[in-house]
């Protein structure tokens, strides 16, 4: 009976700590937020220069001018691809399946 009172009040205390240090250590898992003081140093002309060089970025890659420059696939590596998604589907399924009817 003893044992039992312990164990029921060890085991929340534990859970308390483990979420207390959960807590603590999360604070420091993020990046901190960049200076302000750079945006305000920088000229206006740097600022014009980084705003251009971002929209024009997310220009090409949004146009999807990427996939033109790839190489193009050849049918043999094509089909093995749609043959092995094919398998990938079926055997995940039936593993699905196989699980369910098990348990």
């Amino acid at each position: 009976m003893a044992l039992r009172r312990s164990a029921s009040i060890v085991l929340p205390l534990a859970a308390v700590a483990v979420g207390a240090l959960v807590l603590l250590s999360a604070s420091s898992a993020f990046v901190p937020a960049p200076a302000a003081a750079s945006e305000v140093a920088a000229p206006s002309s740097a600022r014009f220069l980084q705003a251009a060089a971002a929209s024009s970025g997310a220009a090409v890659l949004a146009s999807g001018a990427l996939p033109a420059l790839a190489e193009e696939i050849d049918s043999a590596e094509a089909y093995n691809r749609k043959v092995m998604t094919g398998a990938a589907y079926c055997l995940t399924l039936a593993f699905f399946l196989m699980d369910l009817i098990v348990s």
